[in-house]
């Protein structure tokens, strides 16, 4: 079988029989078509990548500008970070994480003494565990005029350690002298030691410390 030959004059001659309207439309689509095929292969993947790269730099200058900030601010953070630990330092004085009691005692028992004020008891209660803390109460009597009285007292307050009083008694105490009124009390006062770990729900307190 002949295969057909393609005559390329004739070709030509209906090419330049076609009206210059329809050259011009085919020519304009023809363009389109390129530019359309040349964005999605090619320009597109290009924007995309340049915004994804634009969001990438975003990011690292943000990350960039917190760092120099860090920096910057370094002798600040560690100011303020030294400050902070000198007050949980303080406050370890206060709520120390041990018990103590012999040198409670021993504080208490001297603070009677520089204000003339005599403990007749003292005596520590079942420990009571709170959320980050355990609360000691003790038993206080005492005897003494009521100025020595106040006095011991404000001097509690002024303890380093953290020491709240609770559960006032006073009454005129029966071996009082003519002329020296003294009062004979009790109280219960409450220090607080500092517990590292939460107590587990469900423990019991603890007991009751040595005297």
């Amino acid at each position: 079988m002949k295969k057909p030959e393609i005559n390329l004059k004739t070709i030509e001659k209906k090419i330049v029989k076609i009206p210059k309207i329809y050259k011009l439309i085919f020519s304009l689509v023809f363009n389109i078509g390129i530019f359309a095929l040349c964005f999605f292969l090619i320009i597109s993947p290009q924007l995309d990548e340049k915004h994804k790269l634009q969001n990438e730099y975003r990011e690292l200058k943000k990350e960039l500008d917190r760092m120099i900030t860090i920096k910057n601010n370094m002798s600040k953070y560690r100011q303020d970070f030294e400050r902070i630990n000198a007050l949980y330092q303080e406050s370890l004085k206060q709520l120390p994480e041990h018990k103590d009691i012999p040198n409670l005692l021993r504080n208490v028992t001297n603070l009677g003494t520089e204000t003339r004020m005599k403990i007749t008891f003292f005596e520590p209660k079942p420990a009571q565990n709170k959320e980050f803390y355990q609360e000691l109460p003790f038993v206080i009597r005492y005897n003494a005029p009521f100025h020595n009285i106040a006095y011991f007292f404000d001097g509690i307050r002024r303890l380093e350690r953290i020491m709240t009083v609770t559960g006032f008694k006073m009454a005129p105490d029966p071996k009082s002298t003519p002329g020296r009124l003294t009062l004979s009390g009790e109280c219960v006062a409450k220090t607080y030691v500092y517990l590292k770990e939460e107590p587990k729900k469900g423990a019991k307190p603890g007991g009751s410390p040595k005297k």
